[in-house]
């Protein structure tokens, strides 16, 4: 057996194949093949095996395999579907439909799936089978565009009901406390020491919101892909410095002692996806801190470190960051969250192509680090 220009030859084998007194040259079926502008297999049954025979030029150009290196069904099941999960899933799914074959003179079938190309790119195909007698005919028509359109479009709309449900949800509460507290305020029965009081929490409240709106219209940036990335040097002291301006009430009204250990190195990237993610881990190490806790800010080889000896994370907790599915939790002092603190760092890290790692402990703290080897200056 050999193959040229796409034609594996078997000697001693008729070209000729009859059914229902119609004759099928199988040259004249490749002419065909190579006019269509889909890829195509032509594969024969020879009991035991599905020799493919022929593939035509738009399936060498498109997806790239050669018949020396897909010469049966299932060497191009493998080549296709490397993964054998889902291989043995596109299998099931073909075999299901070939036991109906027997019963048919001529059948066919389509299925939508997942191929890998020889170059390592994966596309979506609606592959059709037409089978006549022994001699199957496999059409692939592209609808990788189509289907990842659809994907995006599906996100976007999870995206949208996501935003919607936070704003709605975990906005409700404090702005609901805002009305409430600023209204005491205005009782004029109230004590001096009392309305100071107030004022405290309208503040305190105040915080919480603005954080949550700066975090919510950040991530659906991140999501709808509108952020960009403009590189400058970061002076982390400076950075860091800025940053916990902002969370110094907080922190000093729960007594938390901040240890600070920052070199003088700078590094190349952009400073305000810097200051967002920095910004991101010190809120939640401070809200998940008790009182007379500790924080830890260290910067040295171009690697940012956080740790806090606040109440932890499981494990499963911390692979959900990793996945993307972390949920809110209240703080030390029961302050709000809306679940996605961290998921804005992954995502925002990834942007910079910034190494996350985290490690945490129920009940002994976490440790957030920032690797940020390829921003070296």
């Amino acid at each position: 057996m050999s193959s040229e220009s796409g034609i594996l030859r078997i000697p001693n084998f008729t070209i000729m194949q009859d059914t229902n007194a119609l004759k099928i040259s199988r040259e004249a079926l490749q002419e065909v093949a190579d006019f269509l502008p889909y890829p195509f297999i032509i594969a024969e049954d020879f009991g035991d095996i599905h020799l493919n025979t022929y593939l035509n030029v738009k399936f060498l150009e498109e997806i790239g395999y050669t018949l020396d290196e897909i010469p049966t069904i299932q060497t191009w099941y493998e080549h296709a579907y490397p993964d054998p999960a889902y291989r043995e899933e596109v299998i099931r799914s073909w075999d299901s439909e070939e036991k109906k074959w027997p019963q048919r003179q001529q059948a066919s079938v389509k299925r939508k799936s997942l191929v890998t190309c020889k170059n390592g790119s994966q596309r979506w195909y609606e592959i059709k089978a037409s089978v006549i007698n022994k001699i199957h005919v496999i059409a692939f028509v592209d609808l990788d565009n189509e289907i990842r359109l659809q994907e995006e479009l599906k996100s976007i709309n999870s995206n949208n009901d996501r935003m919607l449900s936070i704003l709605g949800h975990d906005l409700r509460s404090p702005v609901a406390n805002l009305m409430m507290i600023s209204s005491m305020a205005a009782n004029t029965d109230i004590s001096s020491s009392e309305f100071v009081s107030l004022i405290h929490q309208i503040n305190e409240q105040s915080a919480q919101v603005l954080e949550l709106l700066d975090r919510t219209l950040t991530w659906a940036k991140l999501n709808f892909n509108s952020i960009t990335q403009q590189n400058t040097q970061i002076d982390f002291n400076e950075l860091i410095a800025h940053v916990l301006e902002v969370y110094k009430p907080t922190y000093e009204a729960k007594k938390i002692q901040l240890v600070m250990a920052v070199s003088d190195q700078a590094i190349a990237s952009d400073i305000e996806i810097v200051k967002i993610i920095v910004r991101n881990i010190l809120s939640n190490a401070i809200k998940f801190t008790p009182q007379n806790g500790t924080i830890h800010i260290e910067y040295a080889d171009h690697i940012l470190t956080i740790s806090d000896t606040g109440i932890g994370m499981t494990p499963a907790m911390v692979a959900d960051i990793l996945n993307n599915n972390s949920a809110s939790r209240r703080g030390t002092n029961n302050e709000i969250g809306i679940g996605m603190g961290m998921q804005l760092v992954k995502g925002l890290a990834e942007k910079i192509n910034c190494n996350l790692r985290i490690e945490s402990w129920p009940d002994k703290g976490t440790v957030i680090q920032l690797h940020f080897d390829d921003a070296r200056l």
